[in-house]
């Protein structure tokens, strides 16, 4: 029993002829006759009697035509049903992020899609990048927000932005602005440090090894939060993304791209390669990517 089979049915029953319900179908009659042979043979019931002057129901297409009305009303409501919560955004999104992206790229972005969404099914996940790949993976997330390199047969990801990382100094250690300066603070100056289970820490210790700064580290901590606190009670210098800086003018700390050197991150989103990209998902990405293209979380130059 098929679909089209039911609406041939309905149309024939309803027109009292095969030919009328051949044109209301707009479909051959021939083969309209055929498609009820065929439901009829998988009922093994006849649904009509086929008489000179037109057809009639027999008692099983009587008993058969309520019920063919209702399944193809369901699914004209069901259509109907599913374009108006595709409309609305009446669906599960699930993101992710990493720790040291998530507190600022989330909350503009889900408070935006919280108010043209407002009955979608949200769930947010912050997490390392490996486990948030794990999930992707695992089908609990529809794309999460992380930096590169992300390796894994399983995913893909597609880069939104970029963003420099940042010297940031207690405010009594005045910033140098040439190359060689900027480097000798680095050395001399005690470091603290994110934690190289992050990969920005990662990143990071790269770009140390690359520029050849050895430095003294004084703490490592899996908060960028604390590494501000830290820096801002005078302990050490260190650096951090960018977009931790803006909401942090309240300490009064320095903040500065360090001078000659090429020192940034990726920020990319993360896809399982063989899902489609629904709605909601494909509306988040693009309202990161509009953050980072506006560089709404870039540093404000000094006055």
């Amino acid at each position: 029993m098929e679909m089209h089979q039911l609406r041939y049915f309905v149309a024939v029953a309803e027109a009292g002829s095969f030919s009328r319900a051949a044109e209301r179908c707009r479909v051959a009659q021939p083969s309209l006759s055929q498609q009820i042979k065929k439901l009829e043979r998988s009922l093994d019931h006849d649904l009509f009697d086929r008489l000179p002057q037109g057809v009639v129901l027999t008692e099983a297409g009587h008993a058969l035509l309520p019920r063919a009305r209702r399944i193809l009303n369901e699914t004209r409501e069901a259509k109907a049903e599913l374009e108006r919560d595709l409309a609305d955004g009446r669906l599960p999104l699930a993101v992710g992020a990493i720790p040291t992206m998530a507190p600022y790229l989330l909350p503009p972005v889900l408070q935006r899609i919280s108010a043209e969404f407002p009955a979608c099914e949200l769930t947010v996940r912050e997490d390392l990048t490996e486990r948030l790949v794990e999930a992707l993976i695992d089908l609990d997330l529809d794309c999460a927000i992380m930096s590169t390199p992300v390796d894994h047969r399983l995913v893909e990801l597609e880069v939104l932005g970029s963003e420099r990382l940042l010297l940031v100094a207690h405010p009594d250690l005045a910033l140098p602005t040439a190359e060689q300066a900027a480097l000798d603070l680095l050395r001399e100056q005690p470091s603290i440090v994110l934690h190289e289970m992050h990969c920005l820490g990662q990143q990071i210790r790269s770009f140390c090894d690359a520029s050849d700064l050895a430095h003294r580290i004084v703490c490592r901590t899996t908060q960028l939060e604390t590494v501000q606190r830290l820096v801002a009670l005078g302990l050490g210098i260190s650096l951090v993304p960018e977009m931790a800086a803006p909401r942090d003018r309240a300490r009064g700390l320095l903040y500065a791209p360090v001078p000659g050197l090429s020192a940034e991150r990726e920020i990319a989103v993360v896809w399982r390669r063989d899902r489609s990209r629904g709605r909601l998902a494909r509306r988040f990405v693009e309202l990161v990517r509009s953050d980072l293209e506006q560089g709404v979380h870039r540093l404000a130059a000094p006055a």
